[in-house]
């Protein structure tokens, strides 16, 4: 192989590597504040998020480098504060993600039913509890058809993709 198109490669190479350590991660946010950052969603398959605290204060108050939202059986993550799901958050958003229904009833159990109704790029979710909607939320596509934002309600917990 001549030296130019090695080099040719070597720079698509260099190029794509970047860019791939450059995919957006996505943020966590309570209440306006930024707990940390997700670097993906895998994690979602097994109904739970793992997101390093980046803030100074947050990390200071939570005493751990990471914060874990989950649902169903707690993950084995060290040094992590947890906070369990009990509006089935987690649920919502992945099945926003993998099926989009357009709409879709889950009895969770026989007080507790979760609804998810997609149109487009915009899904809304509601946690229903004894018949009263106990939580709400909104989930958002962007352009490229991929998972941009949620935010739910009442808690008043945003999930974005980075800039």
């Amino acid at each position: 192989m001549k030296p130019f198109k090695r080099k040719i490669l070597f720079t698509a190479f260099l190029l794509g590597a970047a860019s791939i350590a450059q995919a957006n991660p996505y943020l966590i946010k309570y209440k306006g504040l930024t707990l940390g950052e997700i670097d993906n969603l895998t994690t979602l398959k097994d109904l739970y998020l793992d997101a390093k605290a980046t803030n100074p204060i947050v990390r200071l108050l939570l005493g751990k480098s990471h914060y874990v939202f989950y649902a169903g059986k707690k993950p084995e993550i060290s040094h992590a504060k947890f906070r369990r799901d009990k509006n089935q958050l987690l649920f919502a958003l992945r099945e926003a993600i993998t099926h989009r229904p357009k709409y879709k009833r889950f009895d969770i159990t026989k007080d507790k039913k979760l609804v998810v109704a997609c149109k487009k790029d915009v899904c809304n979710y509601q946690y229903i509890k004894k018949g009263i909607v106990n939580d709400s939320g909104i989930i958002l596509f962007d352009e490229d058809n991929q998972f941009y934002k949620l935010t739910e309600k009442k808690s008043n917990v945003v999930i974005v993709k980075k800039k």
